[in-house]
Formats: structure tokens, C-alpha cells, sequence
């Protein structure tokens, strides 16, 4: 069977983190090197051959303030946490991409269009959390909607491929519904099993940070995608966690790659899949560590796609071929 890399990444700029990173100096300046690293990022797929999946927060694709408006749904999740409410940041966004680079992105989403081997796929409009209390089936539906409206009027985009915002898988049938014919799910282990926020403890936080330096999940490759009707789940692997000095400055950046790049070869000789994801704002945190670390391990890709012929193939890929 023949092996395959899928990478996925959740972009979503300010949208994916409002409710507890402000925009001040520090966070302004830490979004400006996210964007700049997008197309970095994308010259160094194009240079390894490797397609990849952009995951985009809907509110991105909008070219102003007004048409951002406009677009919203009219019903829309009444979170019992009003942090989590999006919306309420409609009144404080600039009025364009220029003016407010951390709200909007059409020339980044254009970017990542024009690079060989890349989809567009979606992160739901709003960064919509399907297991938070207050989200409904009616709201989820109406944001989906919202999505594919925005990405198809202003990029002529079908989006096929959901990402759910912080893994919150749920609601089956509307993502169907909606167009979609995959979804990336979660890895098979307790500690990543989808969850609310209140619902994720400590300990399961702890697991899943240990579970990138030592293995303590070994179900890291698939061959078998569930069949939600004629959706399909295309389970994550891996998250490519960015460099932390406290933990990764004397030898734990190592460990994580090495993890990484062992759990690929696994997949490779096993004839497997191997899902990969991050956030591109992720990267920012310490843009010359995490992107070398990004280098190699798709320096590695490239070995095993001579070694063992693995393929680089988007989540919509995948799901026309499974």
C-alpha cells in the first residue's frame, strides 16, 4: 500500500486566539511575523514538492469590514463563555486588510492559491467550537454556509476539506451537508479524544505535551479512515509543536523531531499516512528554530519519498482516493 504525508495547518491570525492574546504591541508584532512567514512557509513547500492543506478561518477572506458584516450569519452561538464570542469583535476591526492585517488575509489566501499543490480548505467561518456550551446544530450549519459563500464569491473556492476549530469534532451530518467530503479527526488516544474546554484536564494536557517528546500514543500512521456516510475522517498524527526555551532549549526540539521524523518513516515502510498539522502563527514564536525544524523535517519527507515512494497529497486528495 502506498504511504502518504498529509499536512494540514489551522490559519486563523487573531480569530483562532482572541479570547486570551490581545493585540498590543507584542501580539501585533507577533502576527506580523506570522504573516510574513506564510510565504515562506509556502516557497518552502513548493522547493520540497509537498502540497498541504490551509485550513482557513472564514472572517480571512473577506475584503473589508462591511463585506465581513454582511457575511456573518444571522444566527449565530450563544456561548455561555461570551469570551469565546467572535462577533463581538465585528465593531473594533479595521476596515481592510491594510488597516487590520491581523483580522484579514485575501492576499495570503491569494498566495497560498497561487503556489503549486496547495487547497484551500476550511476552519469554519466564526472559528466555530461545536462542543462549547451555547453551539447549536442550527448556528454550525448557518457558518459553514457563511464559509463556502465568502471563499467561492471572492476565490472561486469550493471549500471540501473542515478542520474543527481546537479538534471539536461534532455534527456529522450538516459538515456533509454543507459540501465538505472530509474532516480531520482526532488521534485514537484517551488524552486527544475531542473536548471542551472545561472538559480538558490537567492531566490530559500533561499527556499530550509528554506525548511529543517520549510515546506514550503509538497510533501515529493510519490506514483506515471512518466513514461518516460519504465523509471521511482523516485522522491528525501529529501536532508540530513550536520551540519552547524552558523545554526545548537542552535537547527537547530534538526529541520532538526525531519523534516526528521516526513516526514518518514507521508510516512510510508500513504503507500508511502520516497527518501532520500546526498553526502558522505557531511558527512565530521562535521563527528561526521552528523553521529549521520545519526543514528538516521535510528534508526528510524527500528521502522517504526517494527510499519508499511516499506521496505528499492534500486532505482533499485523499478523500477522492479512499
Amino acid at each position: 500500500m502506498m504511504s502518504r504525508l498529509i499536512i494540514s495547518l489551522d490559519f486563523e491570525l487573531h480569530w483562532g486566539v482572541f479570547d486570551h492574546m490581545k493585540l498590543d504591541a507584542t501580539g501585533r508584532m507577533y502576527f506580523k511575523s506570522t504573516r510574513e512567514l506564510v510565504p515562506i512557509t509556502l516557497k518552502l513547500f513548493a522547493n520540497h514538492g509537498v502540497a498541504a492543506t490551509w485550513a482557513t478561518v472564514g472572517m480571512l477572506f473577506a475584503r473589508s469590514r462591511e463585506e465581513l458584516s454582511a457575511s456573518a450569519p444571522e444566527v449565530r452561538p450563544s456561548y455561555i463563555n461570551g469570551k469565546l464570542n467572535p462577533y463581538a469583535l465585528l465593531g473594533s476591526v479595521g476596515r481592510n486588510e491594510r488597516e487590520d492585517p491581523y483580522h484579514f488575509a485575501p492576499t495570503l489566501i491569494q498566495n497560498i492559491i497561487d503556489t503549486p499543490y496547495q487547497e484551500i480548505g476550511s476552519h469554519t467561518f466564526s472559528h466555530f467550537y461545536c462542543l462549547e456550551r451555547g453551539a447549536s446544530a442550527e448556528a454550525f450549519a448557518q457558518d459553514l454556509q457563511a464559509a463556502q459563500h465568502l471563499a467561492k464569491a471572492n476565490f472561486g473556492v469550493n471549500l471540501t476539506s473542515l478542520v474543527y476549530p481546537r479538534n471539536q469534532s461534532n455534527f456529522m451530518p450538516i459538515v456533509e451537508k454543507a459540501g465538505f467530503t472530509s474532516y480531520r479527526g482526532n488521534p485514537p488516544a484517551w488524552f486527544w479524544r475531542a473536548a471542551n474546554g472545561e472538559d480538558t484536564s490537567m492531566p490530559k494536557k500533561m499527556a499530550r505535551l509528554l506525548d511529543h517528546y517520549i510515546p506514550l500514543s503509538s497510533h501515529t500512521g493510519s490506514t483506515l479512515y471512518t466513514d461518516e456516510s460519504r465523509l471521511k475522517n482523516v485522522p491528525a498524527s501529529r501536532f508540530f509543536r513550536p520551540f519552547v526555551p524552558k523545554l526545548d532549549a537542552y535537547g527537547g526540539q530534538k526529541l520532538k523531531l526525531r519523534r516526528i521524523r521516526s513516526e514518518m518513516t514507521a508510516a512510510a515502510e508500513a504503507g500508511k499516512t502520516y497527518h501532520l498539522w500546526w498553526h502558522p502563527h505557531n511558527l512565530a514564536t521562535n521563527p528561526q528554530r521552528n523553521m529549521a525544524g520545519l526543514n528538516e523535517i521535510l528534508t526528510h519527507f524527500s528521502q522517504l519519498r526517494k527510499d519508499f515512494g511516499m506521496q505528499s497529497v492534500t486532505m482533499q486528495d485523499l478523500s477522492k482516493t479512499v
